[in-house]
């Protein structure tokens, strides 16, 4: 297929993703400020015990999708274009690591016109067993913000996407469809206004606190979260 079609063809996936939804924003979480390997190694955990509580560290949330996951399991709400969920990133990898019994579900939101776009990007690679392409994808955003056709299409040619299976899944999956629907769903019904956006075992959203301010305050508010 010709570089000239393959990019009409990019150019349509912003008039197909027309459903409009409520307005979300992208917020900033608590944070590690450094998240390498020495730095993360070397923060420490609040002196004194944090004593979690429901409606302040986090609140219950329901009729999550878990996508045959079983606890232990995050489920992360995101979009590619947001500055905070890429910073975010780090921060989610260092807990995978530091839990690796832990396995991600994770969710494109699909709010507006252009996440919903870049919500069809992730799903149709989803629904092609290449999901682990988010990280260079994340990259790819960070440096570009938002995509033209040809930063796409460059994607997809370096990373050796079937670039025809792609667009016919990305254009016509209800699957792909549905997925966005029910991001779309789960946050409005749970009040979740902001990406990046983190839940624990489908059950618990994790809010914004200033107690939550390291690594180690993640991990530990994610291991309480697992006893319950």
């Amino acid at each position: 297929m010709s570089t000239k079609i393959h990019l009409t063809r990019y150019a349509k996936l912003l008039a197909v993703a027309s459903v409009s939804w409520l307005l979300l924003a992208c917020s900033e979480p608590a944070k590690p400020e450094n998240t390498s390997d020495d730095a993360v190694k070397s923060q420490q955990a609040n002196p004194d015990i944090v004593r979690f509580q429901q409606d302040v560290h986090y609140k219950l949330v329901e009729n999550i999708d878990a996508e045959n996951a079983k606890p232990p399991f995050l489920v992360e709400y995101f979009w590619f274009g947001c500055q905070h969920c890429q910073q975010f990133e780090p921060v989610l990898e260092a807990i995978m690591l530091r839990r690796p019994e832990l396995s991600l579900v994770r969710k494109h939101a699909s709010a507006v016109a252009q996440w919903q776009t870049d919500a069809r990007i992730f799903y149709s690679l989803q629904q092609m067993e290449l999901e682990h392409l988010t990280a260079p994808l994340f990259k790819l955003y960070e440096e570009k913000r938002q995509l033209t056709p040809l930063d796409l299409q460059q994607f997809l040619i370096t990373h050796q996407v079937d670039q025809k299976k792609f667009f016919d899944i990305a254009e016509n999956s209800e699957l792909v469809v549905e997925k966005m629907r029910q991001s779309v769903s789960e946050m409005q019904d749970n009040n979740i206004r902001g990406v990046p956006a983190l839940v624990v075992n489908g059950r618990y959203l994790i809010t914004p606190n200033e107690d939550i301010n390291n690594l180690d305050a993640y991990l530990a508010l994610i291991d309480h979260l697992q006893t319950k």
